[in-house]
């Protein structure tokens, strides 16, 4: 199923370091990303009453994001494959394949996403694959998959055997959080990419009514 097996006689190939990349990070930075480009889309359309300002066109960049696609979902695919990946790393497979990142850190995987959206999208006019998508497809990007060519071209390559021990993960985990600025600057721009959106929920939906239904009200 393209996992390498064990081979008592060879020893387990020296796989790279991962680049580490949490919560806030994944969910802030594709947050971000998608703001980034629905304000590009409104400013080239130059409706009438387009916002000025810096904030404004935020608030009004944040309100038609939020009336195109769900919020949750891209929250959601931000995080998709290691919500995947590490369970089954951590509670199935053990120590025995990769790193944590195994089918979900595939190419295939957002691609397949993509087809079956595009279908739906063609179909019934529904987004939601296609937003998991976008949001699986940057997770590899962030992650910086091209470093384990192996795990990221899967199934015409074998995901590699071995890695680091999913008993010392967490810690590991914990301690570059606070010592490695690869780990904390992506969570600390993260942070400060959703503020904005944070606001605007705690001010106008409320948390509650955001979790139940994904809206955004700017007031």
């Amino acid at each position: 199923i393209g996992l390498t097996s064990r081979q008592p006689a060879v020893a387990a190939p020296c796989l790279p370091a991962e680049k580490s990349m949490l919560l806030l990070g994944h969910v802030g930075i594709t947050y971000g990303a998608a703001l980034a480009a629905e304000a590009v889309s409104l400013r080239r359309q130059q409706l009438p009453g387009h916002a000025r300002g810096l904030a404004a066109r935020l608030r009004q960049a944040n309100a038609s994001l939020a009336r195109r696609i769900d919020l949750r979902l891209l929250m959601v695919g931000s995080l998709l494959p290691d919500i995947v990946d590490k369970p089954l790393w951590l509670l199935v497979l053990g120590d025995a394949y990769g790193t944590g990142r195994l089918f979900c850190h595939t190419l295939i995987f957002p691609t397949v996403l993509a087809l079956a959206g595009a279908t739906l999208w063609r179909a019934r006019r529904i987004r939601a694959l296609l937003i998991l998508a976008y949001g699986s497809g940057l997770h590899l990007v962030l992650d910086g998959m091209w470093w384990a060519p192996a795990t990221l071209f899967w199934p015409v390559t074998r995901i590699p055997l071995g890695g680091e021990s999913s008993g010392d993960w967490l810690a590991r985990l914990l301690q570059e959080v606070f010592t490695n600025p690869a780990a904390y600057v992506p969570e600390i721009a993260g942070a400060i990419i959703l503020l904005p959106l944070a606001c605007l929920i705690l001010r106008g939906t409320g948390p509650v009514r955001f979790l139940r239904s994904g809206t955004v009200e700017v007031r």
